[in-house]
């Protein structure tokens, strides 16, 4: 048996009448048991929800039980089924759990506080109504009015004649008013109907329907729209439409209007499994109305694992035009593609085993002409396919391997090739931590089996004579280094590091091998101990050499973050170096060795880091390479980003002699490089995101290339943030639009409405970018002459 407490201002007493399922207390039983249930003026919400959700509890200055009817007057506080009701009365029926309430109530349910001047709960059936509401959505920070609301249950509720917004205050920065709004917290979607859109209190947009997200979940909608500008495709507008097909896949829809163009259509589908995922893409404008085609894009790439052990990826984009990206992307990592690649790769991995399979196509999109009948300097071979092996024995520390490689390579007017690679190799190693020495000897051996010799004359090389090119090249490599360490006196750990390798690598004429994979590779600290300083099989650079090096640490004890690090290098050979690429000198290499290699990184917090690398050519006494970064704060409050680079690559200009038709009657050229010429790239960054005042953001970005004179991007914009419920930003960029220099401009703006949605073209996803990496980028697009002999 529950016992029912009564407390009268005006006369003091106990009533004991019997409640099933229901306990009603007042404030001095509350007090005597020693709980405080009472509202602070704490807003929002004033209230707090049971926690004994089950019960029912009562609580008022006064109150009467009459036929299984509470009424209650004064301080009244009712308790039922994770709801909380105050009103000053509030008339309870037991049975049909219906309580009604007048002259000011409060209500918390699941998230939601409302205040309304009157109003009926159904506290099992978690319904009610409410007139002259005002309310607030707890975990979103949505607020509003209504002449009415409905909780219709399971998290469902109707606003009639009701206002919406995200923004605190009494004066709303955006305001949404409408006949009525529904919204279902279990969807995550509110809709508003017969709605105006008012920015401090001005119409601004009307719209007979809405759907706007109340929460983090993906919905089924439109999304907000993309607007701006551009000199490429003039004014635009994107209005995507996201369908929610399943938690693990979902599709998006984009109809795209352009001014200068016409009308495209972009659509998406994404996917993911437990050991799948993928996406396709696809985009077409039926006809360009400046371009005066039908233009389209189609895009696939997947990763997935069939077993344990086997894994697959596959990619594929194609456009139907080598402008496309040109003319309708504003994004300069798009228009600055040369090449779309489509491939599909199987690979199986066991212990001291891999085995892959690729094929490889792509389609080239910017094309330099070599001057010899037809093919392009940087279109690349298709391989059609290509089949590694990998083997390694698991036993330490004497271990064999083979590496082994098959590749069909395939390209239109050139010669294409059957190539077949070998290498066992076999290696000993040991590592004690203060010290460690490895080395490894292996024999290459390397077979072309050669196709369509007629257009041999197409390429940069001097054109064999037989089908069939063999290369035997053995090598030996050992390589052995120190590890000491100090303590500073700042606490700083100081390690010194000091390796020395020898690598020797036979020689063999290869100026008669077409180069179908091989370029130079970048070099850096880590690359002076490579066994080949090309890139690929088709060229394996001869080398009698021994690379001395020294890298230094310096680490703090109490994160083991690594604060700073030195490392400074350099090859010297022992003999001239005769391997060389057909259409460029070896970039970073002479005769007496490699550059002199420094490079460096700082970062003593967060807030600070700085990278450098260096590449000095003591022969010719000049700087080969320097890149220097530095970045300065942090993403979410300022940030200053600067940048240096500049490269020059020997690039030796060409002169092509014809030579007498081989055996075969096919025409036969000899190239012959000319000295003296050089290919530079020179340029600076600077990327600046940084507040002024509490309210407003600046974001700028410049990249100019100092070798020729030539702005690459400059982009300027400001973020203006009032308040934490909206914000307005706008950007203007002028770039490099394609590989030609084409210069382009584009406006963008974007309206953030916390809570509802943003309006606009994605600015941030221009100005959240750094102002170049520390790897090399795509070289110069500069050309040199090709001399004609007679």
């Amino acid at each position: 048996m529950i016992h029912f407490k009564l407390h009268s201002a005006t006369r003091a007493g106990v009533l004991g009448w019997a409640l099933s399922g229901a306990l009603i207390y007042t404030p001095a039983a509350l007090a005597a048991a020693g709980s405080n249930t009472q509202c602070c003026p704490v807003a929002p919400p004033p209230l707090s929800l049971p926690a004994n959700g089950d019960a029912s509890t009562l609580v008022a200055d006064q109150a009467s039980l009459a036929n299984d009817i509470a009424t209650a007057q004064g301080h009244v506080h009712l308790e039922r089924n994770g709801q909380t009701l105050e009103a000053p009365y509030i008339r309870y029926n037991r049975k049909t759990s219906e309580a009604s309430a007048h002259g000011g109530l409060k209500y918390l349910r699941d998230g939601l506080y409302l205040t309304a001047d009157k109003g009926n709960v159904n506290v099992d059936r978690r319904t009610g109504e409410f007139d002259g509401t005002h309310y607030s959505v707890l975990d979103s920070g949505a607020r509003g009015k209504a002449a009415r609301v409905d909780s219709l249950g399971d998290n469902q509720y109707r606003l009639r004649d009701a206002d919406y917004s995200t923004c605190p205050g009494p004066t709303k920065a955006w305001l949404l008013s409408a006949r009525r709004i529904d919204l279902n917290r279990q969807t995550g979607r509110g809709v508003a109907h017969d709605a105006t859109l008012k920015i401090y209190g001005v119409p601004l947009l009307y719209t007979p329907y809405i759907n706007f997200p109340i929460d983090n979940q993906r919905h089924t909608g439109f999304l907000t729209p993309t607007i701006g500008a551009s000199s490429k495709s003039g004014f635009e507008l994107a209005a995507p439409y996201y369908i929610n097909l399943a938690p693990n896949y979902d599709a998006t829809l984009v109809p795209r209007v352009m001014a200068k163009r016409g009308f495209q259509l972009g659509g998406q589908f994404r996917y993911l499994t437990q050991h799948q995922k993928g996406e396709f893409d696809a985009q077409v404008l039926p006809y360009d109305t400046h371009y005066g085609a039908e233009r389209d894009l189609e895009h696939f790439e997947h990763i997935g694992q069939l077993t344990p052990h086997v894994g697959i990826q596959a990619n594929y984009t194609r456009v139907s035009d080598v402008n496309y990206f040109d003319d309708l992307s504003n994004d300069l990592a798009h228009t600055s593609t040369s090449q779309l690649d489509r491939s599909f790769e199987l690979t199986a991995v066991q212990p001291g085993v891999k085995f892959s399979v690729l094929a490889q196509d792509f389609q080239t999109l910017n094309n330099y002409f070599n001057g010899l009948g037809g093919r392009f300097d940087n279109e690349p071979y298709r391989r059609l396919p290509q089949a590694t092996l990998n083997l390694l024995t698991p036993t330490a520390p004497f271990q064999a391997g083979l590496d082994a490689q098959f590749t069909n390579f395939q390209r239109s007017d050139s010669v294409n090739a059957y190539r077949t690679d070998v290498r066992p190799r076999l290696i000993w190693g040991t590592d004690h931590g203060s010290w460690f020495a490895n080395s490894e000897a292996a024999y290459r051996i390397t077979h072309y089996d050669l196709r369509d010799l007629k257009y041999a004359g197409n390429d940069l090389y001097v054109q064999p004579d037989h089908n069939s090119i063999n290369r035997e090249i053995p090598s030996f490599r050992a390589d052995a280094g120190l590890r000491f360490s100090r303590t500073l006196e700042n606490g700083w750990i100081q390690t010194l590091e000091p390796r020395m390798q020898y690598l020797f690598v036979g020689y063999q004429n290869q100026s008669d091998i077409p180069i179908f994979d091989s370029g130079s590779a970048t070099l850096n600290y880590d690359q002076l101990f490579s066994s080949n300083r090309y890139t690929g099989i088709d060229r394996i650079g001869d080398a009698n050499q021994v690379t001395l090096g020294v890298s230094s640490r310096f680490v703090s004890p109490n994160t083991g973050r690594t604060v700073g690090k030195l490392d400074f290098g350099r090859v010297t050979s022992f003999r001239n170096l005769r391997v060389d690429l057909p259409n460029s000198g070896v970039t970073g290499y002479d005769h007496h060795g490699s550059d002199y290699v420094a490079g460096g990184m700082f970062s003593p917090s967060d807030l600070f880091t700085t990278r450098a690398t260096l590449g000095y050519d003591a022969h010719r006494a000049h700087l080969d390479r320097a890149v220097a970064t530095a970045t300065i704060g942090h993403r979410d409050s300022y940030q200053l980003d600067l940048g240096y680079r500049y490269y020059r690559d020997y690039r030796p200009a060409r002169r092509i002699t014809r030579l007498p038709n081989n055996s075969n009657g096919n025409r036969r050229y000899e190239t012959t490089l000319i000295p003296g010429q050089f290919e530079t790239l020179s340029q600076v960054a600077i990327g600046l995101r940084a507040p002024i005042g509490s309210r407003l953001n600046v974001i700028a970005r410049w990249n100019y290339s100092l070798k020729r004179n030539q702005n690459i991007e400059t982009l300027a914009g400001l973020e203006y943030r009032p308040s934490c419920c909206y914000a307005a930003r706008v950007a203007w960029r002028h770039y490099v639009g394609n590989q030609n220099g084409r210069q382009d401009n584009a406006i963008m703006f974007q309206f953030v409405l916390r809570g509802l949605g943003r309006f606009g073209n994605s600015v941030s996803s221009f100005v959240q970018k750094d102002v170049f990496s520390t790897t090399p980028q795509a070289r110069s697009t500069d050309t040199f002459d090709t001399i004609r002999s007679p």
